[in-house]
C-alpha cells in the first residue's frame, strides 16, 4: 500500500513539475493526464468499478480522447518526448480493443497494458520537462511549436 501511494505522490510531483517549470507542450500534456484522472473518478463514481473482464465504455470513451490530445501535441510540439507518451496512449487503447476481441487477453495483458503506459509517460514527461529547462539555459528561448503549425 506504501508503495502505491509512493507512486501517486511521484505522479503528482511530476506533474506539478511540469505545469510550473515547462512550456506549453508540457503543460498541455500535464493538463490531458488530470483530466483524464478527473474524468476516470467521476466515471467511477458515477457507474462503480467495472467488472475487469469486461470493456468499460468510460475508459475506452475517457482513453481515446486523452490519445487524441497526446496526438495532437505530438505532431505540433517542437520537442520529442510528446511522441513517446502519445504511444504510451496508443498502448492503453489498443488494450482496451483487445478486450473487444478476445476476452482470454484479459488474464495476460490487459492490466499491463493499461497501467504501465502511465509509468512510462511520467518518466517522458519528466525528461521532457528537464531537458527543455537544460536546452533553454543552454541556448535561450525557443519556440513551443514547429514554426509552421503555431497553435491559433
Amino acid at each position: 500500500m506504501m508503495l502505491l501511494w509512493l507512486y501517486r505522490l511521484c505522479i503528482v510531483a511530476i506533474l506539478a513539475f511540469a505545469l510550473r517549470k515547462g512550456e506549453e507542450p508540457e503543460r498541455f500534456v500535464s493538463a490531458i493526464i488530470i483530466a483524464a484522472a478527473t474524468a476516470d473518478a467521476i466515471n467511477h463514481a458515477a457507474f462503480g468499478s467495472p467488472a475487469f473482464y469486461a470493456l468499460d465504455p468510460g475508459h475506452l470513451v475517457i482513453d481515446t480522447w486523452a490519445l487524441v490530445g497526446m496526438l495532437w501535441v505530438a505532431l505540433r510540439a517542437n520537442r520529442g518526448w510528446p511522441l513517446w507518451a502519445c504511444s504510451a496512449q496508443i498502448i492503453v487503447v489498443l488494450a482496451h480493443m483487445s478486450k473487444l476481441i478476445d476476452l482470454s487477453l484479459v488474464r495476460y495483458g490487459y492490466f499491463t497494458m493499461t497501467q504501465l503506459p502511465a509509468a512510462i509517460q511520467m518518466v517522458a514527461l519528466l525528461a521532457g520537462t528537464r531537458a527543455h529547462l537544460l536546452r533553454k539555459q543552454h541556448i535561450g528561448p525557443y519556440h513551443a511549436w514547429r514554426p509552421d503549425l503555431q497553435p491559433a
